[in-house]
């Protein structure tokens, strides 16, 4: 009969938790003047109300998620998982390369390291971006894999790392396009809110409540 043993955990993490701070209070700050304006501005608590639960949803949904983001790396796998991704499992036998790289993103001033884990023909198998994770985690991970890790010494722009490393960016990495739809979307999403807000009033106005 054979026994099936658990691989030993050389490392597990997970996120910063005060990223998930970060975004629950950006969200809550937000959401703040549509509510004051609900609630002076309305006899109808009906609307805050519904302001208050969407928020509330919106927070234990990402906390929730938050807490099942991890990486961990064993004696024979390297997983892990982000907020807008699948989990991902790379046996430890189709590494083939391990680098450590700062990057240097948008216009910030500190440099941020990229963990990139990539197979014999340079494809991505695995990679984790610094600045979600505590100090010194891709280092750890680094020294425990199976292969001589690549140090890159002096931080290149993001935009050098993506072509020097072909593949290593996520989907919503490296694409302008995605940017500038996101801000326009966040935008009209801003001013949607703002204008379904004064036509309620104005209507409560025209029809004398």
């Amino acid at each position: 009969m054979t026994t099936m043993t658990t691989p030993t955990t050389l490392v597990f993490a997970r996120p910063k938790r005060s990223l998930l701070i970060t975004g629950i209070t950006a969200l809550v700050l937000a959401l703040v003047p549509v509510t004051v304006a609900l609630v002076v501005l309305r006899d109808d608590w009906l609307p805050t109300v519904i302001v208050e639960v969407v928020a509330i949803a919106t927070c234990v949904s990402l906390g929730l998620r938050q807490l099942t983001i991890h990486t961990r790396l064993t004696e024979t796998e390297l997983s892990g998982n982000g907020i807008f991704s699948p989990m991902v499992r790379v046996d430890l036998d189709d590494v083939h390369e391990v680098l450590v790289v700062p990057i240097f993103i948008g216009a910030a001033p500190d440099p941020v390291q990229q963990l990139l884990v990539r197979d014999e023909n340079g494809r991505r198998l695995f990679r984790l971006r610094g600045n979600f994770w505590e100090d010194g985690l891709l280092e750890r991970i680094a020294a425990a894999m199976p292969v001589p890790v690549q140090v890159v010494a002096e931080p290149i722009p993001a935009k050098l790392f993506f072509s020097t490393y072909p593949g290593s960016e996520y989907w919503f990495e490296n694409k302008p396009w995605l940017r500038v739809a996101a801000i326009l979307g966040a935008g009209l999403l801003a001013l949607g809110v703002a204008a379904g807000a004064m036509l309620t009033l104005g209507g409560e106005q025209m029809f004398g409540r």
